[in-house]
């Protein structure tokens, strides 16, 4: 048999399978059990026909695009597998709480001037200043101060709260050149 012809055999019998599969999870009465047996015996040929060279580029092209849809195949089966499982056990979850439960714990966004300017103000307090400054003048100033230092040649990495002389200022973390 040729690989061409072998190809077009495991192609039927991925379509058999993915055929019981439907009818199984449509609660067939004559597919009352997964066919895990088959879905195994399928994949062991599919997986020393994989291993085989395929003569042209063509059935090579055609030996991978089976192995992929088996693949896609069998990764939908075990999902649904899972969920009826689930729901059978009486569990429920949102979709909120699956995605929760997956979520990387990563902060949420801070604005660098937001958290620089209550640093400012919490130091100016502490020092016995009684000067205010709003956000928006705030970041605006620096805004200016680093567009000022970027057009001269530096580079801006941030800005710090310091004490100098008594009094609370900003200063720019700079790193000369480009």
């Amino acid at each position: 048999m040729g690989a061409t012809e072998l190809v077009s055999e495991l192609g039927r019998c991925m379509e058999e399978l993915a055929r019981r599969w439907e009818r199984f999870f449509a609660h067939d009465p004559q597919v009352r059990t997964p066919p895990d047996r088959e879905r195994q015996a399928l994949e062991k040929r599919m997986r020393e026909f994989s291993r085989l060279e395929a003569p042209t580029a063509a059935e090579n092209f055609r030996v991978q695009q089976l192995l992929y849809r088996f693949s896609t195949y069998n990764a939908h089966w075990q999902r649904q597998l899972r969920d009826q499982e689930a729901s059978r056990k009486g569990i429920t979850a949102t979709e909120e709480e699956i995605n929760a439960a997956r979520r990387s714990p990563v902060p949420p966004a801070s604005d660098e001037y937001e958290e620089l300017h209550t640093a400012f103000t919490t130091a100016l307090r502490a020092a016995g200043a009684a000067g205010a400054v709003s956000l928006e003048r705030f970041r605006d100033s620096l805004l200016a101060q680093r567009r000022s230092l970027e057009e001269r040649g530096a580079v801006v990495e941030g800005f710090d709260v310091v004490h100098e002389g008594g009094q609370v200022k900003i200063r720019a973390r700079v790193r000369r050149g480009r």
